[in-house]
């Protein structure tokens, strides 16, 4: 199940500190589809140190959309993939 952020409005670091908040509460086979106004580099190697995996979904002049699920989570990770433009 997907749960949808949209932070494009908020300035840095606001969008990775409520992306990161989000996480803490996913259940099995939920993940983040969350917009950012810019890519979130500083959050990938995060991401990759909690045990999250993630996707970028698009990557357009002003904002960044990714999916972030936990890693291991099949279930999530299929719905990712499913989700996914091609």
């Amino acid at each position: 199940m997907r749960i949808r952020l949209d932070l494009r409005h908020l300035p840095p670091p606001e969008p990775m500190e409520r992306i990161l908040d989000a996480l803490s509460t996913l259940a099995p086979g939920q993940w983040l589809d969350a917009s950012t106004p810019m890519r979130p580099l500083p959050l990938w190697s995060l991401l990759g140190r909690d045990g999250f995996a993630w996707r970028l979904l698009e990557d357009a002049p002003g904002h960044a959309r990714m999916a972030i699920w936990q890693r291991g989570d099949a279930a999530a990770s299929v719905s990712v993939e499913a989700s996914a433009p091609p």
